[in-house]
Formats: structure tokens, sequence, C-alpha cells
């Protein structure tokens, strides 16, 4: 029963390893990523079987099969361990840098190609014999179980974990698909005659790239793990260890020879994997010295080669000391290797821009919400919503409401459909678009669309994690007072994310393809950055120009205040200027001196003829939420079509 656990731990472990696998990384530096990745497998591999048949008879649980037993060990000597380099990464501060992302991609391409390798090696042990049938058939097996991962079950895995999200209503159903999905996988991979391994890794990589919802299945998925099945396969595996291995002197002497073929021949390859790759001397030796990390990857190839019977004991005890004399030397040596790596100009840009970009809340939106109906508003805001989604690549559902009364008219959701198409084939470079290429990711994936008939469907859907929700219905303001139309009420009291509320008194017509010239005040307050984030996507997206508004009170009651406040709006114009330079959106800055906020900004709506102001705005709280007076006044006078942001 406890090995059971442990078998389940093993699967869990690399259903953990595969979510940390983005294989972005890897395509981005593909000539320096596979050259370094193949040289540093296929030089400890080769040492590793040559190794292994020189070892002595009695340290092989069968003779017969000393093949496959010196192949599984040449494996176990090639491989590194993602999570111990990227948690060593981190620990030094080098994951971000271009070297720690180069390490990083090549230590998830290592992963990737080893569980290939023992997949197929563990199909060959499984027929009990070394034939070029079996092994045609596990290679056949392995490849096309990948191909249909990694097209179909992509779409697929992301579409449950959706579903699971959004219907099912017992305790964590995320977590209970996930689940299911990393069994199923790795079922059909021991079925296919390969080990369940690659199945649970696999799955994991497909999880990992679901656009929603991740980062809250890592941390429910990452401490169910952690504190029950990982304990139980390291307390299991040490059980497994026999240590008067390392009291004869004979055993030990092979013991220092594995921790050397092991150490050197994945650093030597490595180093000239990325030599040839086009990395200087000081980046291959630090490329080197982290790919040399074995971690609990090693334990867990071990443990399986244990249970497979292709290991012995003693060469299990053998290749976890291994594993923890490289995972201890790896650390302190990387940090001397990297502090010799200087950082280059451009690096610097990049990592500068990068921490101003953690601190801002539109690129990290996963998922938004649409409720439109067929008004004018309605149709205004499916223009944005579209031309958010794919600018942004953010998920969106669609629900469809209804005017009392109306025929039906125009298609709100089909300006949607119909905006993030046009928005995803404009973003493709113009040799790809011309060659007909498809975007990124495509309608389908983005747009998912229900019905809204219940009163009730915007409050049961808006509690289904999402970030963003979008409002295009008639009359979302009352009219003769600061509160909400009572079908968003509810949700402006129970929905915790920001909500984006069109409102388009003279009708303007929709038009997904003319760039919006938008025109967004700032006045320092959360909300007003969050508003000029949406401005700066929706302003990309429709590639229109972005003008940023700040109104100087003169009234304050001394000149030192007066001079604070007029260095802080200043200090806000630039810093838009900095977020638009990051977002390659050029950014007017108006600065007005005015005693009324809502005069000045309605004066230069009205002069620059924008097509979009965007007003940002924290609701005030009291026996329910609602506008404040001077955002009610502003809203009730400004001529062009706005976009209330609330938060």
């Amino acid at each position: 029963m406890i090995d059971a656990i442990s078998q389940i731990g093993i699967l869990l472990l690399l259903l953990l390893t595969g979510m940390e696998t983005n294989l972005e990384l890897v395509k981005r530096r593909r000539r320096t990523v596979i050259s370094t990745s193949l040289l540093g497998i296929a030089v400890p591999f080769a040492c590793g079987v040559g190794l292994a048949f020189a070892l002595p008879q009695g340290l092989m649980p069968n003779p017969a099969a000393q093949l496959v037993t010196a192949l599984f060990l040449g494996t176990a000597l090639s491989i590194s361990s993602v999570k111990i380099v990227a948690m060593v990464l981190m620990e030094v501060g080098a994951i971000r840098r271009d070297l720690g992302q180069l390490i990083l991609a090549t230590a998830i391409l290592d992963d990737t190609i080893a569980w290939v390798m023992i997949a197929v090696i563990a199909g060959m042990a499984t027929h009990g014999a070394v034939s070029f049938v079996s092994v045609g058939a596990s290679v056949a097996g392995t490849l096309i179980f990948l191909a249909l991962s990694l097209t179909a079950g992509r779409g697929l895995v992301a579409r449950l974990i959706r579903w699971s999200n959004d219907h099912m209503t017992s305790e964590v159903p995320v977590i209970t698909v996930i689940l299911l999905v990393m069994l199923t996988m790795a079922l059909t991979t021991e079925l296919i005659g390969v080990h369940t391994a690659l199945g649970a890794f696999v799955a994991g990589m497909l999880v990992g790239q679901s656009p929603i919802l991740t980062e809250h299945i890592e941390d429910q998925l990452r401490g169910f793990i952690v504190a029950f099945f990982s304990p139980v396969f390291f307390a299991v595996a040490g059980l497994n260890m026999d240590l008067s291995t390392l009291l004869d002197l004979t055993l030990l002497v092979f013991t220092l020879a594995i921790i050397a073929v092991a150490s050197i021949g994945k650093f030597l390859g490595a180093f000239a994997g990325g030599w040839l790759g086009g990395l200087t001397g000081p980046e291959s030796l630090g490329l080197a010295t982290a790919l040399n990390a074995r971690g609990s990857t090693e334990v867990i190839i071990a443990s399986i080669g244990l249970s497979m019977g292709v290991l012995s004991n003693q060469l299990f005890t053998m290749i976890v000391a291994m594993a923890v004399v490289t995972t201890m030397i790896m650390p302190p040596t990387l940090r001397a290797v990297l502090a010799r790596v200087p950082l280059r100009e451009q690096e610097a840009e990049r990592l500068q821009k990068e921490d101003a970009e953690e601190r801002e809340a539109v690129p990290n939106m996963e998922r938004a919400l649409a409720y439109l109906d067929t008004s004018s508003n309605g149709m205004l805001a499916a223009s944005l919503a579209g031309l958010f989604a794919a600018r942004q690549q953010t998920l969106i559902t669609v629900l469809k409401a209804k005017i009392a009364g109306s025929p039906g008219g125009p298609d709100a959701v089909q300006v949607l459909s119909e905006t993030v198409a046009r928005t995803l084939q404009r973003m493709l470079p113009a040799s790809t678009r011309q060659a007909g290429s498809a975007p990124p990711m495509s309608l389908h994936q983005l747009v998912h669309i229900k019905s809204a008939d219940a009163e009730d469907a915007l409050e049961k859907e808006s509690v289904k994690g999402y970030d963003l929700v979008f409002i295009g219905i008639e009359h979302p303001i009352a009219a003769s007072a600061d509160q909400f139309d009572h079908r968003l009420q509810k949700l402006v009291e129970t929905f915790d994310g920001p909500l984006a509320i069109v409102l388009n008194r003279e009708d303007h017509p929709a038009e997904p393809d003319a760039p919006l010239k938008i025109l967004v005040p700032t006045g320092g307050t959360p909300a007003a950055g969050l508003a000029i984030e949406m401005a700066l996507a929706l302003a990309r997206a429709s590639n229109g120009p972005l003008t940023v508004l700040h109104v100087f009170d003169p009234q304050d009651d001394t000149a030192l205040l007066r001079n604070r406040a007029r260095r802080q709006g200043l200090s806000l114009l630039a810093e838009a200027r900095r977020l638009g330079e990051r977002n390659d959106v050029p950014i007017k800055t108006i600065y007005v001196t005015h005693a009324s906020l809502e005069t000045a900004i309605q004066r230069a709506a009205r002069a620059g003829r924008y097509d979009l102001v965007v007003v940002g705005t924290s609701l005030r709280e009291g026996a329910t939420k609602f506008l404040g007076p001077r955002s009610s006044a502003l809203l009730r006078n400004l001529e062009p079509p706005t976009l209330l942001v609330t938060q």
C-alpha cells in the first residue's frame, strides 16, 4: 500500500514538473538550446553506457539484460532536474537573466528528451528482450502519443479545465479533473507499452498551458503533493537504499566513478553545445555548471529502474548518491560562475521593463466576461471587448443579454467575434499574414458564448474566476441616482475584480477596424492607473493614438501644497509616457490647470474629438456600492463614448 502511494507520488511529482515546463522558452533560442541539450545528453549517455559494461556482473540484476541496464544507466547519468535548476536560479537571482532563461530552457528540453528515452527503454524492458520490433513499437507509440497530446490534447485539456470550473459544484473540481487527466494519460502510455511517467509529465505540460486559473491550480496542487505524496515517495526511496554499498571499497570506487562520469560527461557535453550554439566561454561555463544538478528527478528515474528490475539495490544506491552529490555541488559553483557573466545593456533594459510590468494588472489577466445586449452600449462594448481579448490573448466568455421588447437587431456577439478574428490576423507579421497562416490563438480558443436568459445568469457566471467584466447593456447606470441598474448592482457588490462599463449615449457606431483615438484622465489613484492600462491595451489593438490628461487644481491652501501637487501631476504623466514606451505605443500628455476637474475633462474630450474616453474611478462604500457625485457628474456630461473602469 505504501509503495502504491509512492508510485502515485512519482506521477504527481512529474505532473508538477510538466506544469513548470514552458516550451516557448525552448523556441526562443532553438539553436543554442538544441545543441546544448543534445550534446549534454549524448556525451554522458555514451559514457554511462560504457561504464555499465565495465561494472562487475554482480551489480547487474539480470546479466542477460545487461544492455537494457546499460541504456538505463546512461539515461540516468545524462538527465538534469528542471525543478532543481529552476529553484537554484531563483535563489541566486538569475532566473530572469538571458543566461538563466537559456539554462532553464535547456533543462526543460533535457527533461522532455529523457522521459521519452525512459519510456522507450521501459518498453524494451517490458518485452523482455531487445528487438527492432519492440523498440520500433515503443518509439512509434511514443511519437503518436506526443503528437496527439501536443495538438488536439492541448485544446481538450483546456476545455475540460474550463468546463469543470464553470459547471461542477464539488469541492476543488478543477483539481479532480486534472488528476483524472493525469491518470488517464499515464494509463494510456502504460497501454502503448511505455512507462506511465511519460503520460504524467505530458499531462503536466498540457495543464500548465491552460489559459485560465494556472496560478490557482498550481498553488492547490503543490500543497497537496508536497505535504503528503512527496514525503512518502522519498521515504520509500530511502528504504530502498543499501548504505552498506558505500562501505565496500570496490563499490565505493565505482560510486565515485559514476559521480565523475556523470559530472564530467554532462559538463563537457553542455559546454561544447553552448560553445557551438554561439555562447561565450563564461556563458557556456555557467550553462554547463547549472545542468549538472540531478535532484529529485534522478531519484524518480532510479526508483523506476528499481521497480522495473533493470537496477539492483546497489546501483540504485550509487545513482541516488550521485544525485545528492551533484545537487549539493551545483548551487555554490553556479553562483561563483554567474558572478563572472556580465549583464548586457539590452538584457538590463529588458529586466527593468519586466520589473515594471510586474506591477501592472492587465498583463496578468487570464479570463474576461462580457455581458452584452443589442443596444448601442452593447455594440460598442462588444467591439472593445473583442479588441482587448485579441490583443491580450485573454479568454473571454460572452453572456447574451436581451432588451425587453427589442426585435433583436444586429448581433453584438458577432461584432465581438469578428473583432477578435480581425485583430488576431492584424497581429501577425505582414509576411505571415500574406501566406495565410493562422494566429497564435484561434477565435474558437478565445471566445466562449453563453445565453443569459435567466435573471441571475450574470451573478452565477461572475463567480467562476474572471479577472475583468465588460458591461454593454442599455442604461447600466440609473438616470436619477448614482446607483447601477438592478441587473448590475449584485455584480458590483460581489465581484472582486474590475468592471469595464460602456456608456455610448450618442449611439456612435462600433467600427472594429477603425483606429480608436482615446483620451484617459489620470489622478494617481489605482483605478486611474488601471484605466491607463486598459486604454493602452485598446490603443495597441486598434493602432490608434492615446492621450493622457492630468488636471491640476490651483486652489490648494499653500504654495507648498500647490508645488507638491504640480510635481506629482508631472510625475504621473512621465510614468504614463514610460508605460507607453514599454508597450510601443506613443502617448501624448496634456497638463491642464483648472478648478473643476469635470469641466476640464469635458472640454478636453470635446476639443480633441476623441472616439473614446476611458475613466477610472473607485466606488463609494455604503449600504450599497455607488458612484461618487463627481464621477456621476462627469459621466452625465461627457459627449464621446465612455468606458468606465471601476476598481
